[in-house]
């Protein structure tokens, strides 16, 4: 019998090609198919078939500091609706030791960016988020 050696969700680390920024938080990846159904016309039984699948879009947070703030909103402003690269990358609790092969997210483009998101009642600290449409 197989012995899991599983990871916590802060094992992982993520970057965007052309924002090298530390990202302390990803949405994760959700690869999903379409289904249809249908009779089949001579019982009282639905099949189901499976259709075309889908990567729903992702996210990368990080906690709000304004100078890396900054530098976030100039790639938004600057963005020309290239095709970036993301990369999640599993590693030992050093931080650096890989330990798998790394989750690639290649032709994903930029769509959100969220900012500023301000509670005068609250402790918690404050993010910048950056959205992706996956292909």
């Amino acid at each position: 019998m197989a012995i899991l050696t599983p990871i916590s969700k802060s094992g992982f680390i993520m970057y965007v090609g052309g924002l090298e920024f530390f990202w302390t938080q990803f949405s994760g990846i959700n690869d999903s198919s379409a289904t249809g159904e249908y009779a089949n016309g001579t019982g009282r039984r639905i099949y189901k078939v499976i259709g075309p699948r889908t990567i729903d879009d992702v996210t990368l947070t990080m906690p709000y500091d304004p100078s890396e703030a900054t530098k976030v909103e100039q790639f938004w402003l600057e963005y020309d609706c290239a095709f970036l690269t993301i990369t999640v990358q599993p590693v030992n609790c050093d931080g650096e030791s890989f330990i798998s092969e790394p989750y690639i997210l290649e032709g994903v483009q930029l769509i959100s960016l969220t900012v500023a998101e301000a509670d005068r009642e609250s402790g918690d600290v404050g993010t910048i988020e950056i959205g992706f449409t996956v292909n």
